[in-house]
């Protein structure tokens, strides 16, 4: 049925582009006429002064008016000859047009979805739903009353969790407006930024980790990922380092100490496959 409408479709725009020209262009095209009609005006001229005799006067006329049907002849073939030949090409091409539509769209388009129901996406559970409530209600009220960057950081905080990355970074920057001294805010922004970029280590990231270490060079965070930074640059040794370091610095309850350990782990790994060495510090 679809194919059906699709042709008759196809068949409705060729009609509209050829019909106009099927019943031909009206028109005049130039022939030459006006330059026997001004030989004519000027033959009367000089048989009106006397400068030719009646008979010769009228032997030109006769000659000049055979030349202009002529002309007019020969003119009147070559436009409908031009006129039948853009004719047919226009035919020709609409009708080309409308079968090559049909073609890419069988080619590039999904005619097998036509008539199916769109898929529906599935709903957030009645907690989720409450949560973006929730969310969206700080928002409304910290765009209100902006001077909060405890609030921001709530809001940017909270998105970070839940994966929206981009509104995360964004509440941060807001709370960085307010307090521009806080390591953590620009550390909690490096994180949103590098999570937006599937764990690239982007400039705009890079400079937020450098901003929080210029405020406390002990951020543990910070240091996390700047060293994250430097092992993406291909430095793997430097970064293994570090790490190390924070470890060694670390109490044997700090909370990130796995993530610390993990994240060593799998550059020695990765640096094992790769055949390169890597730091054998003990953790």
């Amino acid at each position: 049925m679809i194919w059906i409408l699709i042709a008759f479709l196809a068949s409705l725009v060729v009609l509209a582009l050829v019909l106009p020209v099927m019943r031909g262009v009206r028109g005049s095209l130039a022939d030459g006429t006006d330059v026997f009609v001004g030989q004519l005006a000027e033959l009367d001229r000089d048989r009106e002064l006397g400068f030719i005799e009646t008979a010769a006067a009228r032997q030109a006329e006769l000659e000049i008016r055979r030349r202009m049907s002529q002309s007019a002849a020969v003119a009147g073939t070559d436009a409908a000859s031009v006129s039948t030949v853009l004719r047919r090409g226009l035919v020709a091409g609409s009708g080309v047009s409308a079968i090559l539509a049909v073609a890419l769209y069988l080619i590039l388009g999904s005619p097998h979805l036509v008539g199916m129901e769109p898929a529906r996406a599935p709903e957030l559970p009645e907690e989720a739903r409450e949560i973006m409530a929730e969310l969206a209600n700080l928002r409304a009220s910290l765009e209100s009353n902006p001077d909060n960057p405890q609030g921001w950081a709530v809001l940017g905080e909270a998105n970070l969790r839940i994966g929206r990355y981009t509104v995360a970074a964004e509440a941060f920057e807001s709370a960085i407006d307010w307090e521009p001294g806080s390591a953590y805010l620009f550390a909690s922004l490096g994180q949103a930024r590098l999570f937006e970029a599937g764990g690239t280590m982007t400039p705009t990231a890079r400079e937020a980790f450098a901003r929080a270490l210029d405020v406390d060079p002990l951020d543990v965070r910070a240091r996390f990922f700047m060293a994250e930074a430097v092992y993406q640059d291909g430095d793997r040794e430097a970064a293994l380092a570090s790490w190390q370091a924070i470890l060694d610095e670390s109490g044997a309850d700090a909370a990130y100490r796995g993530m610390v350990e993990a994240r060593i782990a799998a550059a020695r790994a990765e640096s094992a496959l790769d055949g390169q060495p890597g730091d054998d510090g003990n953790q």
